[in-house]
């Protein structure tokens, strides 16, 4: 259970070092299920050690695929068997979504439970149901399960109604092996879907117009093996870049760069929070004042969030924690999840001064002081934990496991660049 473990954080050290990211989350776990589209090997390098993407391993395995996880690197090879998953394995992760598209390709049916992962708003299917069925898969819900069967998927031009980072992945993973050419309409165009199009198209995918809202795919028979390297993580970066601008110090984030943070820097960026690119890596300065809240007064700003290029969702949690030293009021606006300010709640047991109306935070430095919070999901956790940095004294943020979903050795890779931090089990009555 999430709850089992917390992170005991001691506030107030400021943070130097250096950090390894390695490859996103939300890159590699599309990429690893883009492995049941061939017979042949698909290998996925540098991924993070993390328990969404062990997951997504036993669920590759539950369907038919060999996987060997060798160190960073993933290997995927054979195609499915069969077309119905583990509802244990779905209940816990979001991305078992991702077996839709790569099932109705190759096995031409699909059973799942609807997904589930974190509780941040409701999450619907059906841009990816529509998509699919406009490629010729009869789809249907049921009782929380999904039924999709399809004898052979043909080409279609698709109008998302919103630009879903997971439809768009489905869709094309889907449309790859599809009879004729596909045309997906107002799709995500995050980086990670760039990265996904890179490895279908190393194993003999024709796609252009990745990166923007239309894209188009001309299907192909069989799809070859691939290696390929995914982008690093920006959700992770941008948390070491949160952390920073509360504690400050200086930390070299390597394997990326500026303009993979650039919305994030928007909101942390001032006077004396500085960050320079050489193009492989990123440097990053926070100077603390003597008079704290001279430094905190320049973090107020707005965000909204939104879809790529927009403020990223995920980012959400970990903005709100730095608005909470700012003097100035900080407005924060959700637009993506309905359901995700659940952290704000808890930063305000510990004395921030936060003001909720509807989508909408207001959100400025209140009397702070160390104490017990509860994380309700991956980023919320993130999110709540750079919070417990930043306050003197030591605070306990429950739900550990929700973080070890997205971060690798959270609390090991903060230690190493000099927070205070441990994890502990929760004690039983």
């Amino acid at each position: 259970m999430p709850l089992e473990e917390y992170f005991a954080i001691n506030g107030g050290n400021e943070l130097f070092g250096k950090v390894e990211l390695h490859g996103a989350k939300n890159a590699v776990l599309p990429m690893l299920a883009a492995g049941l589209l061939t017979k042949e090997e698909v290998v996925v390098k540098d991924c993070p050690y993390i328990t969404d993407v062990s997951n997504m391993g036993r669920l590759l395995a539950e369907v038919g695929a060999n996987v060997l996880f060798d160190g960073r690197n993933i290997r995927v090879r054979g195609q499915a068997c069969k077309g119905a998953l583990s509802h244990e394995l779905e209940k816990v992760m979001r991305s078992s979504m991702f077996m839709l598209g790569v099932l109705i390709a190759t096995v031409g049916e699909v059973k799942l439970s609807l997904p589930g992962g974190c509780k941040i708003g409701a999450r619907p299917l059906d841009i990816h149901l529509d998509g699919l069925s406009k490629l010729g898969a009869v789809c249907e819900e049921k009782d929380g399960v999904v039924f999709c069967h399809a004898k052979k998927l043909k080409g279609a031009k698709i109008l998302m109604r919103y630009p879903s980072v997971g439809a768009t992945e489905n869709l094309l993973m889907a449309s790859v092996l599809a009879e004729g050419k596909t045309t997906l309409v107002n799709c995500a165009r995050e980086p990670e879907i760039i990265s996904l199009v890179e490895l279908l198209r190393k194993m003999g995918a024709k796609i252009s117009g990745e990166g923007t809202s239309v894209i188009e795919i001309d299907g192909v028979k069989e799809l070859g093996g691939a290696t390929v390297k995914p982008i690093a993580d920006r959700i992770v970066a941008g948390t070491y870049l949160g952390a920073l601008a509360v504690c400050g110090g200086e930390l070299v984030l390597n394997g990326i760069g500026k303009n993979d943070v650039r919305s994030t820097l928007f909101a942390f960026q001032n006077r004396d929070f500085q960050v320079y690119d050489d193009g492989l890596s990123l440097r990053a300065r926070a100077t603390r004042r003597k008079r704290y809240d001279e430094l905190s007064e320049q973090l107020a700003c707005d965000v909204i969030t939104g879809p790529y290029p927009l403020f990223a969702t995920d980012m959400q949690p970990v903005v709100c924690a730095v608005k909470c030293f700012a003097d100035g009021v900080s407005r924060v606006k959700e637009t993506v999840f309905e359901n995700r300010f659940s952290h704000l709640f808890e930063m305000k047991k510990l004395g921030a001064d936060v003001v909720i109306d509807k989508d909408t935070a207001l959100i400025r430095r209140g009397d702070l002081y160390p104490g017990d919070m509860i994380a309700k999901d991956l980023r919320g956790g993130a999110g709540l934990s750079v919070f417990a940095m930043g306050i003197k004294g030591e605070s306990r943020v429950y739900g550990a496991k929700y973080v070890d979903r997205g971060y690798e050795n959270f609390e090991e890779n903060f230690k190493n660049i000099g927070c205070d931090i441990r994890r502990e089990p929760v004690k039983k009555c």
